[in-house]
């Protein structure tokens, strides 16, 4: 079996290839795809899916959400998947609102890779991370200069993913284990 990921970005891809690993998964049986954005990303899918040539691949879609409709955007790429005939074996999962809620979820991960100060609490701590409208810009308060495949290099390593901060991060590892298990 095979996991087929597609991502909109390059960061995506690389925390992935950190937190992959964490959760059981041979790297050597995984495929990430990124793209050079969303409109990329979503021309690609049912050319991506159709053309896959092994039948038991598994396919897994993130997204920024973006500040978008969170369930508008979902269902278009549902729908996607749908017409290419790959429903049971794909998952769509939306990142709310952009990976850097991830990383702001994880406070730990933050202080290991240099952003924080142990024992040092922002006031993005204290918030949902999903909401946080604009989670990059949050990150650039953190690190002046802060660039999103930097950033991903330097802390998906130590992302955590029991980490329960952020539900998009919870949602997108609970579809990689279900994706794995079958």
């Amino acid at each position: 079996m095979t996991l087929v990921i597609l991502t909109e970005e390059l960061s995506m891809k690389t925390t992935l290839q950190h937190l992959l690993p964490k959760l059981g998964v041979d790297l050597d049986t995984v495929t990430i795809i990124a793209h050079q954005g969303k409109s990329d990303l979503e021309k690609s899918i049912p050319r991506k899916l159709r053309g896959w040539q092994d039948p038991a691949a598994r396919f897994l879609i993130l997204r920024d959400n973006d500040r978008g409709n969170c369930n508008d955007r979902k269902s278009l790429l549902v729908a996607m998947v749908a017409a290419a005939g790959k429903s049971n074996q794909s998952r769509v999962r939306i990142v709310c609102q952009e990976l850097e809620a991830w990383f702001l979820a994880d406070v730990e991960a933050l202080v290991l890779a240099g952003y924080l100060i142990s024992g040092k609490q922002p006031g993005f701590t204290k918030k949902d991370p999903d909401a946080i409208s604009h989670p990059t810009q949050e990150m650039a308060k953190l690190r002046p200069g802060y660039g999103k495949g930097i950033g991903a290099a330097e802390i998906a390593p130590h992302l955590d993913p029991s980490n329960d901060r952020s539900a998009s991060f919870c949602n997108t590892v609970r579809a990689i284990r279900e994706l794995i298990a079958v």
